[in-house]
């Protein structure tokens, strides 16, 4: 295919001679480089760039002159200068912008010129590429080899078609592989020399960076969000409607603007978790703005952007429309100076948004906040954060939906993929190339970019490379052309597009690669993608067995060899993080805890088979309907955090509704073939107890908190049943039950057009009246949560159909201040239907 296109362009190329200009023949050339006296640094260095890809290219090395000197014979005019003031050429600066140009042909003369900042510098490699240049990545690029360079008659003008473009990947950071890719992004390593970059500071989730707890909390509780009750610091936000929150945050992104003035846009967004302030006022905003968290948020922010613009009107202030802020208010409107940063982090990452019914909640609040602003950014989601290496079918998504957001209106994108020093995401480069394209013009052809990059990149073996990216996206299209997978950016190993034969089949075509590659580099390089493989084998590998009375991994010295040998080879690409914030040493760490064998507590009757494991928070691993066979709790995948202490049915004591729980030390008092008493320990002197039992088709359990200290400790008892039915192409997940004000409830959780998740709280009247099911829709047993009224005053429902079909059943006590001796007692039951 190289040496066609290059004939094909060099045919073009001859065609517009007699009407074009020929600026180097047979490796000479008549033409100088010309740019103000005053040019900007990126403006040199474009120069400089044309002047050394040409020589690359043809072997002529085109003198650089300025505007000053005695200027003679045919010219390159690189940026406006008086040299292009005679020539009689305007450049329309309004127009173009800091980052647009024109391409234009005068007489004899070549025009290369627009906005000083990055606009020239973009014109240069966009001429470039127009005579086949290509920079794939820091290490791989095209210059093609040509001793007679002409260009056609030009008069063009190009913008980029949004004003902030970023893929957030390692290898995207890299200063020269982004300005020539013409990304200018925050995190990449853009400089002064070309023309910067969109600079943020903070970057994002800065509330408690606009005010510390540690600075402030104590004396002003109410700066901070009431959350049930309480004014808290940890994991909560700001009390968006107080005054002197407004004030204090406003001088304090003041006091950023003197000490960052490189800086163009200031962050005040929300930290990254739930906890919005729920005090009178906050909530009075949100029911004037249609119930939506969104609206205190824009309220604030606008506040404060009045207030910044008074004194620094080139400055920008920016939030974000994220997790339960993401609904847009009915009636505040982002004034100019506010930038929203939209994130999906919910949506599927597989299908065209437009076209996947997992989406339709996210096209609606795209369109509504497009409606109401012209000044919204995207944040975007590139990868699985869980895991790095996964592989992440998402080239078709890239392809649809970056021009989607510019056809709803969307001026800025920020597509965050694997970020850790090191890098080593999977397709990082590919995925990032991709996106350059894209973001600068939302009309460039993808496939033939593809192409050309796995052509340079894998020499020999790119068609086998394409057939393994075909082969891996074929398991998410839409029947007939594929199998019709969902992908997210938390799923784990165990998904179901992962299936065995496309692992079988992937694992020989990139073998095949390494084996007939003829470079090493690209051996090397087909070797790193087939990581993505191995990491899910070996990660599915590790999966723990009910097995002779323990609960462990099959064959763990096997799979210990496995892992060294893995993580060496991990190592030896530089690579240093997996998983999102965790460090290969961690992971080792928590590999060696999987080593570990848990003994397994079995209660049996004719219906029900119960698995319980003390050594893990005493958790409930297994409730099999016998005469079906069915399990009723979810599998967790051996790719989640905390493994295999995760899933199941626990208790657990908490501080209060919004802390994490204790860790408690569980051991075995006494056990039966159908009833077992469990103890827990709890380093504060608090201690659990624990009876579980088996009565037909239902399991009893009845829990305990006492506290053994000397002094009251505030604490509040949960029991936490994680549900499974499997299912994963279907997701009909239901819940059942009758309110405590007599009110029949009887929920299908996704349908389109609704989130593909979600959690609430009830509590009072919205409460369960003492049982609740959770079910699917498509048949299979039902389980059945029974429990006291009288204790539990709150219910927690969390559910996902991201990836697996799990539905959460949560039973909290109320918080009490439990005195020395003092025992909160809670019953459930469970049955199975």
């Amino acid at each position: 295919m190289g040496r066609r296109f290059w004939i094909a362009l060099l045919a073009v190329a001859s065609v517009h001679g007699a009407s074009g200009l020929t600026l180097i023949e047979n490796g000479r050339s008549r033409y100088t480089i010309v740019i103000s006296a005053q040019a900007s640094p990126s403006e040199r260095r474009g120069a400089e760039e044309l002047q050394r890809f040409l020589e690359q290219m043809s072997g002529a090395r085109l003198p650089i002159a300025t505007d000053q000197d005695r200027l003679h014979g045919p010219l390159v005019l690189v940026g406006n200068s008086r040299a292009l003031e005679r020539l009689g050429v305007r450049l329309p600066l309004e127009k173009l912008g800091p980052e647009g140009f024109l391409l234009k042909t005068v007489g004899r003369h070549l025009v290369i010129a627009g906005g000083r900042q990055r606009g020239t510098m973009y014109g240069v490699y966009v001429l470039l590429e127009m005579l086949g240049c290509r920079w794939f990545t820091p290490e791989v690029s095209r210059i093609p080899k040509m001793p007679t360079v002409r260009v056609p008659q030009l008069d063009q003008m190009h913008k980029p078609a949004f004003e902030y473009r970023e893929p957030f990947f390692t290898e995207a950071f890299d200063k020269d592989w982004a300005a020539r890719n013409r990304v200018n992004g925050h995190f990449s390593k853009l400089d002064e020399s070309t023309g910067g970059k969109v600079q943020y500071y903070p970057f994002v989730h800065t509330f408690y960076q606009l005010l510390p707890p540690e600075k402030y909390f104590r004396e002003h509780p109410e700066y901070y969000s009431l959350i049930a009750g309480r004014r808290r610091a940890e994991r909560g936000q700001l009390c968006l409607t107080n005054p002197e929150v407004l004030r204090l945050a406003t001088e304090r992104v003041l006091s950023w603007i003197r000490e960052h003035p490189e800086a163009t846009i200031f962050s005040v967004s929300q930290n990254d978790w739930t906890g919005w302030c729920e005090c009178d006022n906050c909530r009075r905003v949100e029911q004037e703005e249609g119930g939506v968290h969104s609206g205190p948020l824009l309220h604030f922010v606008n506040a404060l952007a009045a207030e910044i613009e008074k004194r620094h009107p080139d400055k920008l202030i920016d939030t974000l429309a994220y997790w339960y802020t993401e609904a847009p208010p009915a009636h505040v409107r982002p004034r100019p100076n506010v930038r929203i940063r939209l994130c999906p982090i919910g949506a599927c990452q597989a299908h065209p948004y437009e076209r996947c019914e997992r989406n339709a909640y996210f096209m609606a609040r795209l369109k509504a906040w497009s409606q109401i602003t012209s000044q919204l950014y995207i944040w975007h989601y590139n990868t699985n954060f869980a895991h790095y290496l996964m592989p992440f079918p998402d080239f078709d998504e890239l392809a649809a939906d970056i021009p989607m957001y510019h056809r709803q209106g969307v001026v800025g994108l920020f597509l965050e993929g694997a970020y850790p020093p090191g890098g080593g995401g999977e397709m990082a480069e590919l995925r990032s190339y991709i996106m350059a394209r894209l973001l600068w013009d939302v009309k460039a052809d993808v496939e033939q970019a593809r192409r050309e990059f796995l052509e340079a990149v894998y020499g020999r073996v790119a068609p086998l490379v394409a057939e393994y990216l075909e082969l891996l996206h074929k398991q998410v299209r839409m029947p007939p052309e594929g199998r019709g997978h969902h992908i997210w950016i938390f799923q784990h190993p165990g998904a179901s597009y992962l299936e065995d034969d496309f692992l079988a089949r992937a694992r020989q075509l990139l073998e095949r690669a390494e084996r007939e590659a003829q470079e090493e580099a690209v051996r090397r390089r087909v070797r790193k993608m087939r990581l993505s493989i191995d990491y899910v084998e070996l990660t599915r590998a590790m999966a723990f067995e009910l097995r002779e009375g323990w609960y462990a991994m099959p064959h763990p010295e096997l799979i210990r060899q496995r892992f060294a040998e893995f993580m060496s080879e991990v190592r030896a690409y530089g690579i240093q993080q997996l998983h999102e914030g965790r460090n290969l040493e961690t992971d080792e760490k928590e590999f060696e805890r999987r080593l570990i064998r848990h003994g397994v507590v079995t209660l049996e009757n004719q219906t029900l088979r119960v698995q319980i494991v003390p050594g893990l928070d005493a958790r409930i691993v297994s409730l099999t309907h016998k005469p079906s066979g069915k399990e009723l709790l979810l599998r967790p995948d051996p790719g989640e955090r905390g493994y295999p202490n995760v899933g199941g049915i626990t208790v657990q004591a908490y501080p209060d509704y919004q802390s994490r729980p204790w860790e408690a030390s569980w051991q075995v008092v006494s056990a039966s073939a159908d009833r077992v008493r469990l103890a827990g320990s709890l380093a504060n002197g608090l201690r659990l107890r624990r009876t579980v039992e088996l009565a037909g088709n239902e399991v009893r359990m009845e829990s305990e908190l006492e506290n053994g200290a000397a002094a009251p400790i505030q604490a509040a008892l949960a029991v936490r049943a994680n549900y499974g039915p499997g299912r994963v192409q279907d997701p009909r997940l239901g819940v059942a039950y009758r309110t405590r004000d007599g009110k029949a409830v009887d929920r299908t959780l996704f349908e389109p057009g609704l989130e593909t998740s979600g959690a609430e709280t009830l509590e009072g009247a919205a409460c369960p009246d003492g049982a609740w099911r959770a079910l699917h829709r498509g048949g299979g047993p039902v389980l059945l949560n029974r429990f006291s009224s009288d204790q539990v005053p709150r219910v927690r429902l969390e559910w996902s159909v991201r990836g697996d079909n799990r539905l959460t059943l949560g039973l909290w006590t109320a918080e009490h201040e439990l005195k020395p001796g003092q025992v909160l007692r809670l019953e459930a039951s469970y049955a199975v239907e």
